[in-house]
């Protein structure tokens, strides 16, 4: 029997490719670099892969997939679930026969990071995840400290450019059923919608897409074309609102973001699912209560993700002062958000007691930033909420 306590569909039917343009089975997994989007077929067959697999299969917690143990553990929905939940669980039969005989035609969904081409430097980024970033480093070297095990050469992440891997997606991307777009930020990137028009429609019609984004920008021809999908999803990143928004997710406008809302909203595309992502980080923390109530407001449902970089931004870092504020306001949370709410109570719970060290690192990483960009961390988060 499949051990449903462990059990992922991912490193059968799904495909990652990293910023880099390395791949995993999905975005959670450790990547230890070793295969490119163009090794597909040695990647799919490698002993690592066949060993996660019968892992996964009979009840093995694999360490590579450690953060979906984690959110799992914290009472989060994991990726793990989520895939399960979107491909639906499979017999042991076909999966033990793929074990022995894996094939990549049976690959049918793919999670691509397109590079890191990004109009964003949010506070908890990476530069492998936004090219803004990177460029900001590159002309502020006193601030790749803040960025270890991280490359700073952007010709790193230009391949998605490269007319190799386009044709590969149009190849590979016409059977998926299901295809999530991330980045930097997907609706920026030139081809994008090239390479969704060349999906046939049959297939559309099978298709789910999933894009994770800033919002910054909304291209409504591609917003059209969605109707033609069996469902698409929009996750968009968001930490806090007005102010502690702003200087998060640096270089966005709140106002940008939330008339972008209301135009999706008012389009009433009735296949498409509008959703919020929230980093449950130090410099938003003091401002999730506001937001929540916001987007109850607008009936929309917020996904909490847990952090993993910079571990600075860990709400270890707040005092114990502020957290226990927030229960004691949040205790009897009723809202369209509640379950949210529940997660992000159950996490302050879990880290209730500041933890002092974490606390110089986050205000330092937040002066490196603030030097550079001209901005004080003290124009909007609580001072009390750090010290």
């Amino acid at each position: 029997m499949v051990n449903k306590n462990t059990f992922c569909v991912a490193p059968w039917y799904s495909l990652f490719v990293a910023s880099d343009k390395t791949i995993t089975p999905c975005c959670m997994i450790e990547n230890n670099g070793k295969y490119n989007y163009d090794q597909l077929e040695e990647y799919f067959v490698s002993n690592e892969i066949q060993d996660l697999r019968k892992d996964l299969l009979n009840g093995v917690k694999n360490k590579a997939c450690h953060q979906c143990w984690t959110d799992e553990e914290a009472g989060g929905d994991s990726l793990r679930l989520m895939s399960n939940r979107t491909v639906g669980l499979f017999s042991e039969t076909p999966l033990k026969t793929q074990i022995e005989n894996p094939k990549v035609s049976n690959i049918n969904t793919f999670d691509l990071v397109l590079g890191n081409l990004c109009n964003l430097k949010c506070t908890m980024c990476k530069p492998r995840l936004s090219s803004q970033l990177l460029a900001e480093v590159n002309l502020n070297p006193e601030l790749q400290p803040l960025y270890p095990g991280e490359t700073f050469d952007q010709t790193k992440y230009n391949w998605a450019k490269e007319t190799d891997f386009v044709d590969w997606i149009n190849k590979n991307l016409p059977d998926a059923i299901h295809i999530k777009f991330a980045g930097g930020e997907p609706f920026i990137i030139p081809w994008i919608q090239t390479v969704i028009d060349n999906i046939p429609d049959t297939q559309k019609k099978k298709c789910v897409l999933h894009f994770t984004t800033n919002l910054t920008v909304v291209n409504l021809g591609l917003f059209e074309n969605f109707k033609k999908f069996k469902e698409v999803w929009l996750s968009v990143s968001v930490e806090g609102i007005g102010d502690t928004f702003e200087y998060v997710r640096y270089g966005h406008k709140w106002e940008t973001l939330s008339t972008n809302i209301r135009l999706i909203k008012d389009m009433n595309i009735k296949n498409l699912n509008l959703m919020i992502n929230h980093v449950l980080q130090t410099p938003s923390y003091h401002s999730i209560l506001p937001m929540t109530e916001y987007f109850d407001s607008l009936k929309l449902k917020i996904h909490p993700v847990i952090l993993t970089s910079p571990k600075a931004f860990h709400i270890s870092a707040l005092t114990k002062k502020a957290k226990e504020e927030f229960l004691a306001k949040t205790e009897n949370y009723a809202g369209y958000n509640r379950s949210f709410i529940d997660f992000v109570r159950n996490r302050t719970k879990k880290y209730l007691e500041n933890d002092p060290k974490m606390s110089v690192k986050v205000i330092e990483h937040l002066e490196y930033l603030d030097k550079v960009r001209k901005n004080s961390y003290k124009n909007v988060i609580p001072l009390d909420n750090l010290y």
